[in-house]
């Protein structure tokens, strides 16, 4: 099948960096250019003390100057968005990948988390980065174990960097931004693939997002929980790859 040229670019979530596609960039199509940045504090991105999802939004955005393809995950997906509502004539598509409009529950939005364990981990992460990012991916693995030697592939250059210096900042933004009242302004075609055994982001966050962006499609994988371009990649790869060709 003969895929047409795209720019694509892939945004990593929180604690993570570009590496965490390492293993999904060869099952894409040849053609397609991809860039995968850095967030700020994140891998070896440099970090002011200042970790501002508009203002990054509004950076990376500057980067595109023909309409590209987004893919997010978790925190990147909340950029991605933020993308798309702020710079809409530069955005084709749009995948939004275990993530969420707002992370933490409220009184008109129990969809989100009432109790977020993430904090608990940036101890552990800055104590033992390897340890415990492996740790953390091994649990996406749960309920696809045959995958694992992926996780051998990715792992070491995702940890070369240590603990990424903006996870408490960027934490504290997640706590506080609300992307809802951006959602029924982003008229673009948007696919979301959730992973139903997902506990940091659920499927009811993707559920959410689909009620309130006008052209999304829920794609909910049953074994999959965080990752699932890591932990389904196959399926993820066709799942964009014929999302982005159809847009």
């Amino acid at each position: 099948m003969q895929h047409s040229a795209k720019k694509v670019y892939l945004i990593h979530g929180w604690a993570a960096n570009r590496h965490v596609f390492d293993d999904l960039i060869p099952r894409l199509p040849a053609n397609w250019t991809i860039y995968t940045p850095n967030l700020p504090g994140h891998g070896d991105a440099p970090f002011d003390g200042s970790f501002d999802i508009a203002g990054i939004a509004d950076e990376l955005s500057e980067q595109i100057n023909e309409p590209a393809y987004l893919l997010g995950w978790s925190l990147g997906g909340l950029i991605s968005l933020y993308m798309a509502a702020r710079y809409p004539e530069k955005i084709q598509a749009l995948c939004i990948t275990a993530s969420f409009a707002k992370f933490q529950a409220a009184p008109d939005y129990p969809e989100g988390l009432s109790n977020p364990a993430l904090a608990k981990m940036i101890d552990l992460f800055q104590q033992d980065y390897h340890k415990y990012m492996k740790q953390f991916l091994q649990l996406q693995f749960l309920y696809a174990k045959e995958q694992q030697s992926i996780l051998e592939k990715v792992l070491p250059d995702i940890v070369k960097h240590g603990a990424p210096s903006a996870m408490q900042a960027a934490l504290d933004t997640v706590a506080e931004t609300d992307a809802r009242p951006l959602l029924p302004d982003i008229d673009i075609p948007t696919l979301l693939i959730f992973g139903a055994k997902d506990s940091i982001t659920p499927p009811r966050m993707g559920e959410y997002l689909q009620r309130h962006l006008p052209q999304s499609t829920l794609h909910t994988i049953e074994k999959a929980a965080h990752a699932p371009f890591l932990t389904q990649a196959d399926e993820f790869a066709s799942l964009i790859t014929t999302f982005f060709e159809q847009n």
